[in-house]
């Protein structure tokens, strides 16, 4: 999440002279933050407004869904303000024109962040109940309880990066720093760093990792116990052929949930690990990971930045190739477009 540090920020104030050092890793901004952009906020627009149909607003965990996409929006749309080259194009680091601006640019962008992270957990647990608890799940899911603590949770993380930002961020050469480390709470900016990284990233990948793996080993033990019941001898009556046809069909369906399960929680980690652990470097090394000019830091700057906005955007992706009422959906609001 970019709980970067800003130790010694040096040559902050003259983006332009930058540049060159680092052209070929623009380079690479130049494509990938522009169709990354579009692709996550037009996703997520298209998630929020299929959970807004008839066929899924009644669902609990639509509301989650469009929690979800509402933080991935936000994140994709101040991401690019943090890259060296947009500020370059645009002239100056809009981040920095007050200090107030600077501490909630940060605020909204942490929050955003972890409020999505965890909102991929509740949306796990939420099939975990319905796979592991089905007679107590509509009892469970509900929608009262999904506000409940979608607000406890989002309460927590908005005084906690209000306190952060309210002392560590600060407006240095010109440049909005993320986590500054004011030299009478040096260690404290660890501190607050490693909390942050933990609520953003460490947590919810061991949440997202140990339910996704419960369901998938449940699901497997169900497909397992319904094998037996399938008739194999070769005259069926209507009725067993009807029977063995929904039996395939529930394979079939567990068979593509278990896939996006497993690829929704190796994404997950895949995409957000590498941010945290990019985030510990920069403190260590006492660079300001926005602002560093050192070429390994700049490159890793951007190989994780690259996976932080695909995580952002690769939600709609999943749903589209594994969910089909999802996917069908979709097609309905393109064809009412028409």
């Amino acid at each position: 999440m970019d709980y970067t540090t800003a130790g010694s920020v040096t040559n902050t104030s003259n983006i332009t002279e930058e540049l060159p050092d680092n052209y070929s890793m623009d380079q690479v901004g130049y494509v990938f933050v522009p169709f990354l952009l579009i692709l996550g906020v037009g996703g997520n627009l298209l998630i929020i407004k299929v959970m807004t149909s008839a066929s899924f607003k009644t669902l609990a965990v639509s509301k989650m869904f469009i929690a979800m996409s509402l933080s991935d929006i936000v994140v994709n749309l101040l991401l690019p303000f943090n890259k060296p080259f947009v500020r370059h194009i645009i002239g100056i680091d809009i981040r920095a024109l007050s200090s107030g601006g600077c501490k909630l640019f940060f605020w909204t962008y942490r929050f955003a962040k972890t409020t999505s992270s965890w909102l991929v957990v509740l949306i796990t647990m939420e099939r975990f109940v319905a796979v592991w608890l089905p007679m107590k799940a509509k009892f469970i899911n509900t929608e009262r309880h999904v506000y409940i603590v979608m607000a406890l949770l989002y309460a927590m993380f908005a005084i906690f990066f209000g306190y952060w930002c309210s002392w560590a961020d600060q407006i240095i050469d010109d440049s909005c720093v993320i986590n500054s480390r004011p030299l009478d709470s040096v260690r404290l900016s660890g501190i607050f760093l490693l909390c942050g990284l933990i609520l953003y990233s460490f947590a919810p990948s061991i949440f997202v990792i140990i339910f996704n793996g419960l369901i998938v080993y449940k699901l497997i033990i169900m497909r397992k116990r319904t094998r037996p019941k399938v008739s194999t001898t070769s005259s069926l009556s209507p009725i067993q052929r009807q029977s063995r046809n929904t039996g395939n069909s529930h394979s079939t369906l567990n068979s593509r949930t278990t896939v996006m399960l497993l690829s929704a929680a190796i994404s997950f980690v895949v995409l957000v690990t590498p941010n945290a652990v990019a985030n510990i470097v920069s403190f260590a090394k006492k660079e300001a990971i926005f602002e560093t000019t050192d070429p390994v830091m700049v490159s890793l700057r951007e190989i994780v930045q690259i996976l932080e906005q695909l995580n952002h955007c690769i939600n709609f992706i999943l749903y589209i190739v594994y969910n089909k009422r999802f996917r069908d959906g979709v097609i309905m609001i393109f064809k009412r477009n028409k």
